[in-house]
């Protein structure tokens, strides 16, 4: 009768309650049919038999629902735990990821074995798919088994199998996370329109400070030589009429210089810059923006061996940045110390260095100095928009290249133009 209680106690432990109790009244039955006198018959004759038979079915019946109360509970227990972490691995995608609204319905999907969930939007008379995972994907709240609304106007739709009332009360909460998920796009949303608009604000209102000084400067000095040219009641001598001459001149190159870096500063904000990328060497590059720099471009020392290989860049914008940052170091750079450019071959790129020997810039300031209008450590004789850099570093990380500073041994600071070397 022992070892038809322990099968009764290893039934309850597998199969629950309902099984435990057939076996009980099934161990019970043979225990008087096997070894209750009289033997292979279901009748009794002694009463003490009769009281260990009753005595055993109640012990098994006790032994039952208390094995099964403990399995379930050990199972709700689990249960429990596997929910708190399933909680908490939500919690922590909604800290961690950038957009984790995608990441926390994929996960739920797992978690609850749901065949997709999709997040509608109303939009107008329908439904918009927010986001969704698994297939197919429902379009409408009635496409799936069951929806659950997150807020007035969006609704988390499930398709899959059946869930249990614990699982659909779980999911429910699970809600919350998705409009805690919802309301962190929502604001990521709107803070980057802010800082769009923000930024949008500091370019024009740097742009109209360049447009009122460092445009006004060159036309003044080009109109009052042309002015004075055109005085009747004055008599110029050739060589102040050649200086009111090269002054015009030298304005018009540097106010076309400024208008020049203005727009190419536009269309890399905008995105509309087109590049033509081909084999380019560095030897035809250089000379071509020393030369446009027109007389500065005396005080350029050019070490650029025609050897050396070609690199993959669009030649008109490399001119441009190259011309940019050669001009930034004379502008820096003494009288008496000319800038050098060289360039070598490093692995499988090329980098052409522009040396020069001036004050140099500290290691705190060296991002800001290619951000646009900045002019770090201005001085009286520097009268560029603080573009030159910007628009140079915006040309060359469009073509793939890098665009590094170090300092200069002796003092001074070199830029490193790193671009990839040509098959």
């Amino acid at each position: 009768m022992l070892l038809y209680l322990i099968a009764v106690v290893a039934v309850a432990a597998t199969g629950g309650l309902l099984p435990a109790l057939g076996a009980s009244v099934a161990a019970f039955l043979l225990a008087n049919w096997f070894f209750i006198p009289p033997i292979h018959e279901f009748t009794i004759h002694e009463g003490r038999d009769l009281i260990a038979l009753i005595v055993f079915l109640v012990v098994a019946l006790v032994v039952s629902a208390l094995v099964n109360a403990a399995g379930r509970r050990s199972a709700e227990a689990a249960r429990a735990r596997a929910e708190a972490e399933t909680l908490a691995r939500l919690g922590g995608q909604l800290m961690a990821e950038e957009d984790p609204l995608p990441v926390l319905i994929s996960t739920l999907r797992t978690a609850f074995g749901l065949g997709a969930i999709a997040v509608l939007q109303r939009s107008g008379d329908g439904w918009r798919v927010e986001t969704s995972t698994g297939a197919p994907v429902p379009q409408t709240p009635e496409e799936g088994e069951f929806s659950i609304a997150i807020d007035p106007e969006m609704q988390l739709v499930v398709v899959g199998p059946g869930l249990a009332a614990e699982d659909l009360s779980l999911l429910q909460a699970f809600t919350g996370q998705l409009s805690l998920a919802l309301e962190r796009r929502q604001l990521r949303a709107e803070a980057a329109v802010a800082a769009g608009l923000a930024e949008a604000n500091n370019l024009r209102a740097a742009l109209l400070a360049a447009v009122s000084h460092d445009l006004r400067t060159p036309l003044s000095s080009i109109k009052a030589a042309a002015t004075s040219l055109l005085q009747q009641d004055v008599d110029w001598t050739p060589q102040a009429t050649r200086e009111l001459l090269a002054t015009i001149d030298e304005e018009s190159d540097r106010l076309n210089t400024l208008v020049g870096n203005l727009l190419d500063m536009s269309r890399l904000q905008s995105g509309a810059l087109e590049l033509a990328i081909r084999d380019v060497g560095l030897e035809e590059v250089v000379p071509a923006a020393i030369k446009g720099l027109g007389d500065r471009g005396r005080l350029v020392d050019v070490r650029v061996d025609e050897t050396l290989p070609r690199v993959q860049a669009d030649a008109a914008l490399l001119e441009r940045a190259v011309a940019n940052i050669i001009d930034n170091a004379i502008t820096w750079s003494p009288r008496d110390r000319p800038v050098r450019v060289d360039a070598c071959a490093v692995g499988e790129r090329m980098d052409l260095r522009v040396v020069d020997q001036g004050p140099g810039i500290p290691l705190d300031q060296r991002d800001r100095m290619f951000q646009p209008f900045q002019r770090l450590g201005d001085q009286s004789s520097n009268t560029g928009t603080g573009l030159g850099l910007a628009v140079a570093r915006g040309f060359i990380d469009a073509m793939g290249g890098e665009l590094t500073v170090e300092d200069t041994p002796g003092g001074g600071l070199t830029v490193i133009v790193g671009l990839e070397s040509a098959a």
